[in-house]
C-alpha cells in the first residue's frame, strides 16, 4: 500500500495528525512526511496545518488511492464472493475497487455479467467464456462508473439473479454513500435482482457517510475480511461472512 494513500486514510479516520506522529507511525523521517503532505495538499486531499495536517471532506476518494488501500483484504473478499456465483447465473456488479476484485476472480464458463463500471467491464471482456452487458450513460467525474437517466432506463428493462454492491460505509442499519449521484441507479440495480450481496473491507464498517442507499435487510449477506471484530459482525441482522486474508502476504498495519 502506498504511504500517501495510507496517510489520507489515517487522517480521514482520526482527524488531525502531527508530522512527528506520522513519521513514527510509518517509520520515516519528518522531512519525508512533510514532502508527502505537500504532494497530498497539492491534490486537494489534505490540508497542512502548523505541525501536521487535517483531512479535507471529499465526496469521493480518488480512485487510484482507493485501489491502493486494503489490497489483500479486497482480493480475499473478491475471491470469497466469486466462489458464491453459480454457473449459468446473471450477476450485476456495482462499480468500485472491491467489485473489481470480484470480477478478477470470476472463472466461470457460463455467467452473464451486467455492470456500469468501465474497469469491471474490461476485466470481464477479457474472459472470453463470459457474456458482458454494459450499462451506458454519462461517466461520473473522476470515477469509472456510468450514471444518469440512460443508465436507469437500461437497467429497468433487465432482470438478474444476483446483484453485488460495494459501499463507502457499512452500519448495522444499512449501506451509505458519500454522495447522492448514484442513489437512484443503485436502488434500481437492487430492484431488478432476485437477491443481493455487499462486499466491503473491514475499514468501511463504522465510518460516516451522508446518504443511506440501502437497508441492511435488502441483502442476503455481506462479505468482508477477517480483520473485522467478530463480535461486531455478530450484531448484524444478516450473515457477515469474513474472508480469510493471508497474513504472509499482508503488509504491516
Amino acid at each position: 500500500m502506498s504511504r500517501q494513500a495510507e496517510i489520507v486514510e489515517v487522517l480521514s479516520d482520526h482527524g488531525f495528525q502531527s508530522v512527528r506522529d506520522l513519521a513514527q507511525a510509518f517509520g520515516v523521517t519528518e522531512s519525508t512526511i512533510r514532502r508527502d503532505l505537500e504532494q497530498l495538499e497539492s491534490m486537494d486531499l489534505i490540508r497542512r496545518t502548523h505541525g501536521g495536517a487535517t483531512p479535507i471532506k471529499q465526496s469521493e476518494t480518488p480512485h487510484h488511492f482507493k485501489e491502493e488501500l486494503h489490497r489483500q483484504e479486497k482480493a480475499a473478499i473478491g475471491k470469497a464472493m466469486a466462489e458464491r456465483v453459480l454457473e449459468g447465473q446473471t450477476i450485476l456488479l456495482d462499480g468500485g475497487t472491491t467489485t473489481l476484485e470480484v470480477a478478477r476472480n470470476l472463472n466461470h464458463q457460463r455467467v452473464t455479467v451486467v455492470t456500469n463500471d468501465l474497469r469491471v467491464g474490461l476485466e470481464i471482456a477479457r474472459k472470453r467464456s463470459m457474456h458482458l452487458v454494459f450499462i451506458g450513460g454519462e461517466l461520473l467525474p473522476n470515477l469509472y462508473t456510468m450514471w444518469g437517466p440512460t443508465s436507469v432506463q437500461q437497467l429497468a428493462n433487465l432482470r438478474v439473479d444476483v446483484a453485488i454492491f460495494g459501499s463507502d460505509t457499512v452500519s448495522e442499519d444499512g449501506l451509505y454513500h458519500a454522495n447522492s449521484y448514484e442513489l437512484e441507479l443503485k436502488r434500481v440495480m437492487r430492484s431488478v435482482a432476485k437477491e443481493a450481496f455487499f462486499v466491503a473491507d473491514s475499514s468501511k464498517f463504522g465510518r460516516e457517510a451522508l446518504f443511506k442507499v440501502f437497508a441492511i435487510d435488502d441483502f442476503t449477506a455481506g462479505i468482508t475480511d477477517d480483520l473485522l471484530d467478530p463480535l461486531r459482525a455478530s450484531r448484524f441482522p444478516i450473515p457477515i461472512i469474513q474472508a480469510n486474508v493471508s497474513r504472509a502476504d499482508q503488509p504491516g498495519r
